[in-house]
């Protein structure tokens, strides 16, 4: 008996959600002095911390920017990928950018950066001791350090996927942090210059070297090649060919013109002695001789033989003109005759002069083919030395014209890269952030004091119910035998009940629940009698009139002291009731949902019978129908539905003759069908139920029931009635499981009706749903 009673009062600790608002209600004030105070706190303590401003100047780097003396058609020297603004960037925070900036603002001496200034011992050592210059050693650390500050301090980002850089510097003083963004900058376009003049000077001096060694190579290598022309007779003409090849190249076209001469010469001097073989003719003279003489001769002998002929027309042959005419034509033929001899011996001279030239000519040739074919192998040689030579002057001509444009052209720079938004110094600080750091601490406090509130209410009621007074349990059973009467309470009736009953039901009642268990896990909290009625007992109206009547007749009997057939009836409700008075020492209502396995339980009529009793104990009862299938509650109290369309707390009706009020949760809905209970409709029974002592909820089926219904939700106890002739056919350690998991550790309870009934046709009877 003490494990349940303390199994119940750790049950009886868990707080709903409305206990939870109830608390945060009443200790509001506490919530909002805890937030006060870490609102002021935080106030206070972002007062004393030191401001930090963030100034940014914006520098564009553009890898696209052409030199002005640059050849178009070659690629650009710069990539334009992202690797090259990430370069910049950690370019920007290397020590040769820094290291300047911290040098010319003296940061090793600033107190953000640096050391700081000296303190009060240091001062006063140097006013008795002297001041101690410090070694370089000291101060380069010193400078290190304040580069390494100033790194720290320093945010270099890329804008987007922009050429843009943004280099952002951190410092106590809005000034100081414009002045060092801006010096970083211009320290990071010193460094770009720097560097470009230095690669410059680097690439000159290489290149002179280059020059003195390559000028040393081009000489040596012509001076070779003159000692080798020298040493092998291997002249060159104005060509740079060999005098030898020229030669030959000469000897060459004078002897084809010599052999073309002799050619010529030899056809004329044929076809002349042909003309004089075959005799003189006027006309294959006139084709193969070409003389002034001969063309002479020839007009003439045209003229005497016209005249010839003339004569003959008129005269007889041997007329001594005719005859002359004929001595004129012979003597003319005869000259021309001796001309052409005269020309066949003047062209025979010529061939054989034509022919003695070509003989020297190609004698000429042969030697000095020979002659050429012996300078071969040194030509070779040769070659390759003025080939060397050669390339060794085009290197030198390249470093030369290289060497010039540098020393004359590379002073002509653009900059790729340039400032173009620098910094001004901030009007507000980036750390710290007053307003969201108090909006934060607000916040927090709100949480604090919400968890010390809900917190404290958890302490206070775990120590009112896991700290019982052992010494009066132990009393309590000691004292159980005997019969005695137990103190009033909230649920017991004022008025006085006959001694003898009362003493008998509390003595009865103790050695019942000593004795009686259950299933593990699921209590047994009182059994219910059959009631009997006049009728069939297989009637599915199990709730009518004459039912209710006959429910207020037993509670009747019971309470107000009378005897009969049905008080142990009233008397077993009473048992209830009493099982529920530990549990409502804590809460202003206890809201109590009955539920059953399935329909004909005795699950209505015991709801209906436990608001009577209470009733009787002069507590306000509100009695609630959420049943949605059959809905006998709202039935048989005669309700009309179609008067329950406003708001839940306009619904509830009471009922003198019964002492009871009645809400239906079910009027309106679609009848047998589930139906689940929002989380509004939920909140505004709550705020109905807070006006009353006790509220019976004649819940749904527990197959219907989830751990998540909003009713169940606000019920502080669960009853499950089972009837005791249908109890070996239902599975009660699932039936247990079911609602112990609903319940969620509250108080948990089992009603078994119907008891006594012999079988299922026993004694004439009513059955109850």
């Amino acid at each position: 008996m003490i494990e349940d009673a303390r199994s119940q009062s750790r049950d009886d600790i868990t707080l709903d959600i409305l206990s939870i608002l109830q608390v945060l209600r009443r200790r509001i004030l506490l919530i909002g002095l805890v937030a006060a105070v870490f609102v002021i706190a935080t106030a206070l303590y972002s007062l004393r911390l030191t401001p930090i401003y963030s100034a940014t100047s914006q520098v564009l780097f553009d890898p696209l920017v052409r030199q002005p003396f640059d050849d178009p058609n070659r690629p650009s020297r710069t990539s334009a990928g992202t690797e090259s603004i990430d370069s910049q960037i950690s370019v920007i925070h290397a020590d040769t950018v820094l290291r300047p900036v911290a040098r010319d603002n003296n940061l090793s001496e600033d107190p953000f950066f640096g050391e700081g200034a000296p303190g009060l011992m240091s001062q006063f050592k140097s006013l008795f001791g002297g001041s101690q210059a410090k070694d370089p050693g000291t101060l380069e650390a010193q400078e290190t350090d304040a580069v390494k500050a100033l790194s720290g301090a320093t945010s270099v980002k890329r804008v987007g996927q922009t050429f843009v850089i943004n280099i952002s510097v951190e410092s106590p003083s809005p000034v100081q942090a414009a002045v060092l963004a801006n010096a970083i900058a211009e320290s990071y376009l010193a460094d770009q210059r720097r560097q470009v003049s230095t690669a410059s000077d680097q690439a000159a001096t290489q290149i002179d070297d280059r020059l003195v060694d390559l000028r040393e190579r081009l000489r040596k290598a012509e001076t070779d090649i003159q000692k080798f022309r020298a040493a092998n007779n291997l002249q060159s003409a104005n060509e740079g060919l060999l005098l030898t090849d020229q030669e030959l190249s000469g000897l060459n076209t004078r002897l084809i013109d010599a052999r073309a001469a002799l050619a010529d010469a030899t056809a004329k001097y044929d076809e002349i002695q042909r003309v004089l073989k075959n005799g003189v003719d006027d006309e294959a003279i006139g084709d193969v001789v070409s003389s002034g003489t001969i063309s002479s001769l020839r007009q003439q002998y045209a003229q005497a033989a016209r005249n010839e002929a003339q004569l003959l027309a008129d005269l007889l042959p041997s007329h001594p003109s005719v005859v002359r005419a004929r001595s004129q034509l012979d003597r003319l033929r005869g000259l021309i005759r001796d001309e052409v001899k005269r020309i066949a011996d003047s062209t025979r001279i010529d061939v054989q002069v034509n022919q003695e030239r070509v003989a020297n000519l190609e004698q000429q040739l042969k030697s000095t083919r020979d002659l050429s074919s012996a300078d071969e192998a040194a030509s070779i040689k040769l070659r390759e030395l003025e080939t060397e030579a050669q390339a060794t002057r085009q290197l030198y001509e390249i470093a030369l014209s290289r060497a010039k444009e540098i020393s004359q052209l590379e002073q002509v720079v653009l900059p790729n890269a340039r400032i173009i938004s620098p910094a001004v110094p901030p009007d507000s600080p980036i750390f710290p952030k007053k307003k969201i750091m108090v909006i934060l601490a607000g916040i927090l406090g709100l949480m604090v004091g919400t968890i010390l509130a809900v917190g404290g209410e958890a302490i206070r009621i775990a120590k009112k119910h896991l700290l019982p007074d052992f010494s009066a349990s132990a009393a309590a059973m000691s004292a159980m035998p005997a019969p005695a009467t137990p103190a009033p309470s909230q649920l017991e009736r004022p008025d006085a009940a006959p001694p003898a009953p009362a003493t008998h039901r509390s003595g009865r009642q103790s050695l019942l629940r000593a004795a009686q268990m259950v299933r593990p896990g699921l209590k047994l909290v009182s059994q219910l009698p059959w009631l009997p009625l006049d009728g069939d007992i297989d009637n599915p109206r199990a709730l009518n009139t004459d039912a209710i009547s006959l429910v207020q007749d037993a509670i009747d009997q019971y309470y107000l002291g009378g005897r009969g057939p049905n008080r142990r009836f009233g008397e077993s409700v009473d048992q209830i009731l009493d099982d529920l008075d530990p549990h409502a020492s804590h809460q202003s209502a206890r809201i109590v949902f009955f539920t059953s396995p399935s329909l004909g339980q005795g699950q209505t009529i015991t709801a209906l019978a436990l608001a009577l009793g209470g009733a009787h104990r002069d507590l306000r009862v509100l009695l609630a129908d959420g049943e949605p299938k059959q809905r006998m509650l709202s039935h048989d109290l005669s309700l009309d539905e179609s008067a329950f369309g406003g708001p839940l707390r306009d619904r509830v009706v009471s009922f003198d003759e019964l002492g009871i009020d009645f809400v239906s949760l079910v009027s309106g809905l679609p009848k047998y069908k589930h139906h689940r209970m929002s989380v509004r409709q939920a909140f505004e029974f709550a705020e109905v139920a807070r006006n009353f002592d006790l509220v019976i909820v004649d819940g749904v089926a527990l197959p219907q029931l989830t751990d998540d219904d909003p009713l169940a939700a606000l019920a502080t106890d669960f009853l499950v009635t089972v009837s005791e002739r249908e109890e070996g056919q239902i599975s009660m350690p699932i039936l247990s499981r079911d609602l112990l998991t609903i319940a969620d550790g509250r108080p948990t309870g089992l009603v078994r009706t119907m008891t006594g009934l012999t079988g299922p046709t026993g004694p004439t009877g009513r059955k109850y749903g």
